[in-house]
């Protein structure tokens, strides 16, 4: 026969939160699922916030009431009647589905870690807030951001573009061997487009470019590091001749400087010491990478790396944001993913393309959710990303953290997490997150699944020396 499950009492007087008090000998932890049946047959949900604070009942804790599920297995959230002294114990799997069912979570990610094992759903529709995936080196965060995107691309229509400094995104339209017959076709109809620079490109994959001509004067300005004050003869020259020029280059430009004024030449000379005339991210006549995203609504990673100025991949991007941002009105649902976000949405910007940029995410954070333009930013560290960014964010996708004081952080943007939710990430073994927002039903312990395409990083392992030599 099976084991009967452990019970323990729990009291509500308002129908919102509640108060229970457990064996010290069954260990009830933050994020579980408690269930405790009414009189008349329906079934209160909720969920443990804080538990074992008090060393003189390690059994007590708090937490919040989700709903009421009904005979049928159906939950009403809005019913929380009180209960006084209800035996409850840990809910089991049929009411972890019956929970998701209710929140339209289907999209499984993982294995949701609390008293029963279940599958982990979230909802690819919650999507459309900002969402912040954060976790330290080693705790598996790119392997968990490639399974968000994997079901993403299986679960929605979503225009997705993925700017990737790592590489580790270049081949996610590949699946696995092995990979269920239904998800591979669904990625391979999504046909992911890689841009990559020259240096880097491969068979199958297409250049990472950007149109300069068609950049507003300020951002082609910044691009050049001209100052409208600081700058100012150069900079009104190079206004004047854009002006006259029908269409421009950097080729064009920086030929016609040469032979011109003597502040043109000046000029001329500042596009030569900055390397500028050799840049491959122009895209000349070709496809730039804003052409490749708004074309359609297919998904896009975009290789940052292997060119030969930092500043190319920014300038790259700053054309496609702004492309993006510029035509907002047309509410084409995207979903902008930036991998190792303080790169480019950081505190400190070291170019005048960098800071435009910051600008431009920090207003896409800001405004863009209106017309269906939104981030899921990833990174180590919560303090790498400027703060009028993260604040922006309403989901949160939390691994292993060591650091106390980014904890800390977290709690202040994400105050709808419980604080022994996220003090437990300091615990997390590589592969298990923190799941909370709109995206997922309640706040949930969770363990990633399995990757259905394949990597493109990695680490570089260390090379053993060889005991018998």
């Amino acid at each position: 026969m099976p084991e009967a499950p452990a019970v323990f009492r729990a009291h509500s007087r308002d129908g919102r939160s509640f108060r229970f008090s457990a064996p010290s000998s069954f260990v009830v932890r933050p994020g579980d699922l408690i269930a405790g049946s009414l009189d008349d047959g329906r079934v209160v949900l909720g969920q443990v916030e804080a538990a074992g604070d008090d060393p003189a009942a390690p059994g007590d804790g708090t937490g919040g009431v989700i709903g009421v599920l009904g005979p049928d297995g159906t939950l009403d959230r809005r019913a929380r009647p009180p209960f006084a002294d209800l035996q409850v114990r840990l809910a089991d799997a049929d009411e972890l589905g019956a929970l998701q069912r209710a929140t339209r979570a289907a999209t499984m990610v993982g294995t949701w870690l609390t008293g029963a094992t279940g599958p982990a759903m979230v909802r690819a529709a919650g999507f459309n807030r900002h969402t912040f995936l954060c976790g330290q080196s080693g705790s598996g965060k790119t392997y968990a951001l490639g399974v968000l995107l994997e079901r993403l691309l299986i679960d929605t229509d979503l225009r997705v573009v993925v700017l990737d400094p790592n590489a580790d995104f270049v081949r996610l339209g590949e699946t696995r061997p092995g990979a269920d017959a239904d998800d591979a076709r669904r990625v391979t109809r999504r046909r992911v487009r890689v841009l990559r620079s020259d240096h880097s490109r491969g068979e199958g994959e297409e250049p990472l470019r950007m149109r300069f001509r068609t950049m507003p004067r300020a951002t082609q300005a910044a691009v050049l590091r001209l100052d409208p004050v600081r700058d100012h003869e150069e900079y009104n020259a190079y206004l004047r001749f854009v002006d006259h020029a029908e269409e421009v280059d950097l080729g064009d430009l920086f030929g016609g400087l040469r032979v011109g004024t003597p502040v043109e030449q000046q000029l001329a000379r500042r596009i030569e010491n900055l390397g500028l005339d050799q840049w491959e991210v122009f895209a000349l006549w070709g496809e730039s990478a804003a052409d490749v995203v708004t074309g359609g609504t297919g998904v896009t990673v975009m290789d940052l790396g292997g060119f030969g100025s930092p500043v190319e991949p920014v300038a790259a991007v700053l054309d496609l944001l702004g492309v993006l941002w510029a035509r907002r009105e047309e509410r084409v649902p995207t979903l902008v993913v930036i991998d190792e976000a303080h790169n480019l949405a950081g505190v400190d910007p070291s170019h005048p393309a960098a800071q435009l940029l910051l600008e431009l995410i920090t207003r896409i954070a800001a405004e863009g959710r209106k017309y269906g333009l939104w981030l899921l930013l990833s990174s180590q560290r919560p303090s790498k990303i400027h703060p009028q960014v993260l604040s922006q964010c309403d989901n949160l996708v939390l691994m292993r953290m060591n650091s106390p004081a980014d904890v800390a952080e977290l709690g202040h943007v994400f105050g709808f997490v419980p604080p022994q939710l996220l003090a437990a990430s300091t615990g997390f073994l590589q592969g298990e997150m923190l799941i909370a927002g709109p995206m997922a039903p309640v706040p949930m312990l969770t363990r990633v699944r399995e990757r259905l395409t394949v990597e493109g990083g990695g680490d570089v392992a260390v090379p053993l020396a060889d005991a018998s030599t």
